[in-house]
């Protein structure tokens, strides 16, 4: 599992999205489930911890597009 420090003015679904690059609510939900000591407050507080869990995405390779 890894870990990100908040700075002053971190938003959840931002970090959620660099971290994966999606905010699904998939995601958003096993990442909420291992943070509820953030769900407290509104904003995140500067120097809390983030847990991000180690998620498998299950998007099918076939069914992908390409243009060339």
């Amino acid at each position: 599992m890894n870990q990100y420090r908040t700075k002053e003015g971190d938003r959840l679904d931002i970090i959620v999205f660099k971290a994966y690059g999606s905010v699904d609510v998939e995601i958003m939900n096993a990442v909420l489930a291992e943070n509820e000591h953030l769900l407290a407050s509104a904003k995140l507080p500067a120097n809390s911890i983030v847990y991000l869990p180690e998620i498998t995405t299950s998007q099918s390779t076939s069914s992908s597009k390409a243009l060339w």
